[in-house]
C-alpha cells in the first residue's frame, strides 16, 4: 500500500483503493477507521480521540443498539426535531426500544429480530399505526448508524409492517352539532370549543392564540402551543406553525366577534378574582392568551379534550377528539358550496388536494342531491 500522509498526520494514510485509513489505540489494541476523504477520516478520529480522553469511547463491535440509540438521541435527533417530537423519540426509545432490543449488539442486529419485535408489538395489541411510529424511530436512527459507517446496511429496511387502514376522522352530522352546542357551558372551555367549530383551528393553535392576534374582524395564526413531559415536569412549547401556510388571517363573523367579546369580558373577571395567583398578562390585551386558564396561563389542549369528551357523553354523543371540529368545519364548509382554496387557505394546508383527501367527505344528503342535479344527463 502506497501511503501518503499530510502534514502532522501520521496516523492517516490512503491506501492503494483510494480509500482513507486512521490507525489509532484503544483498550490496549491498534485500530483502524476509514473514510472516502482526508477530512473526513481525519475528523473521526479527533472525535475517537476525544472520546478515549473523556473515559466515553467504545469499541464498534461491543457498541449495543441500546447505546446507539442514547447516542442518536442526543447527539443527532435533539439538533433537528421540535421538542415535543424529541419527548415523543425519548419515550419511544424508553418504552418500546430498549427493552426488546437494546441488548444486542448494533453490528449483529439483523432484520429478523426487528420482525419478531415488530410482530410482537402488533400482538399486544398495539394499532399498526403506533408500531409504525415505533418502528420508524428505530429505523431512522439506524440510519444515522449506516451514515456513520458503524454498520453497512439498515436491517429494517428488509422489516414487513403490519397493514395499516386508512385513518378516517369523523365529523360531526348537522344534529349532533346542534346537540353539542346545547350542552357547551358559558366557559372558557365551551367557548373555546365554539371558537374551534367556527374556525377550525387546530387545537395547539387556539391554545396559542393572544389578543393581539385578534383584529376587529380578523384573527392571524402566529404560533402554537403545547405542553409536553420532560424530566417528569411539565415544559410549554411556543413555536411558530410548522409550514409557511399555517401562518393565515381568517376573518371572523358576527358571532365569532360576540363570543371574543364575552371571552374578554370573563378574562377581566377571572383576572379579579385570581389576585395574587395570576400569572398571565394584562387581560383582554396584548401578549396575553385568549382562551386562558382562570389564573392566566395558556390553556393546555389535553383539558380542552378532556372537557369536549365530557360534553359529547352530556349531549349523547360518540366521544370524539377535538379534531374533530375541525372536520366538521372544513365538511360543512364544502356542503355549504364554499370554494375549496379558500377552504385550504383557512386551515392552514399548503395545496388544496391535501384539503379534498384529509378533511372532506360526502355523506348520502350531499351524494342524493348531486345525483338529483345530474337527471337531466339522462
Amino acid at each position: 500500500m502506497s501511503k501518503k500522509r499530510g502534514n502532522a498526520e501520521g496516523s492517516i494514510y490512503q491506501r492503494e483503493d483510494g480509500r482513507w485509513t486512521a490507525a489509532y489505540h484503544a483498550q490496549g489494541k491498534r485500530k483502524y477507521l476509514y473514510g472516502s476523504t482526508r477530512d473526513e477520516v481525519a475528523k473521526k478520529l479527533r472525535d475517537i480521540q476525544a472520546k478515549i480522553d473523556r473515559g466515553e469511547f467504545v469499541e464498534p463491535a461491543a457498541l449495543t443498539v441500546g447505546q446507539w440509540l442514547e447516542t442518536w438521541l442526543h447527539e443527532y435527533a435533539a439538533q433537528g426535531v421540535r421538542p415535543s417530537t424529541y419527548s415523543a423519540y425519548e419515550g419511544i426509545v424508553s418504552m418500546h426500544l430498549l427493552p426488546t432490543l437494546g441488548k444486542y449488539k448494533l453490528q449483529g442486529l439483523r432484520s429478523e429480530h426487528i420482525q419478531s419485535w415488530v410482530n410482537r408489538k402488533a400482538k399486544d395489541g398495539y394499532a399498526p399505526a403506533s408500531v409504525k411510529r415505533f418502528f420508524n424511530v428505530l429505523r431512522v436512527a439506524l440510519g444515522q448508524a449506516v451514515a456513520n459507517r458503524l454498520i453497512f446496511h439498515n436491517p429494517a429496511d428488509a422489516v414487513t409492517l403490519p397493514k395499516q387502514e386508512a385513518k378516517t376522522i369523523e365529523c360531526l352530522s348537522a344534529e349532533e352539532v346542534a346537540a353539542l352546542l346545547a350542552v357547551l357551558p358559558d366557559s372558557t372551555h365551551g367557548r373555546a370549543l365554539r371558537f374551534v367549530l367556527g374556525t377550525g383551528l387546530r387545537v395547539a393553535e387556539l391554545c396559542g392564540l393572544r389578543w393581539c392576534d385578534v383584529g376587529e374582524e380578523s384573527i392571524t395564526v402566529n404560533q402554537i402551543t403545547y405542553t409536553i413531559k420532560r424530566n417528569g415536569a411539565n415544559e410549554r412549547i411556543t413555536n411558530p406553525p410548522k409550514t409557511k401556510a399555517g401562518v393565515r388571517f381568517i376573518p371572523t363573523n358576527t358571532k365569532l366577534r360576540a363570543l371574543l367579546d364575552v371571552q374578554r369580558r370573563e378574562q377581566r373577571l377571572d383576572r379579579v378574582r385570581a389576585g395574587s395567583a395570576w400569572q398571565g398578562g394584562e387581560p383582554g390585551k396584548g401578549e396575553q392568551y385568549v382562551f386562558a386558564t382562570v389564573t392566566g396561563e395558556p390553556a393546555d389542549r389535553n383539558n380542552i379534550a378532556r372537557s369536549l369528551r365530557a360534553y359529547l357523553k352530556r349531549a349523547g354523543l360518540k366521544s370524539r377528539g377535538v379534531h374533530a371540529l375541525r372536520h366538521t368545519f372544513a365538511t360543512m364548509w364544502v356542503q355549504s358550496g364554499n370554494d375549496l382554496r379558500t377552504l385550504s387557505e383557512i386551515l392552514g394546508h399548503t395545496n388544496v388536494a391535501f384539503t379534498m383527501q384529509r378533511y372532506v367527505h360526502s355523506d348520502t344528503v350531499t351524494k342524493r342531491r348531486g345525483m338529483e342535479a345530474m337527471a337531466s344527463l339522462i
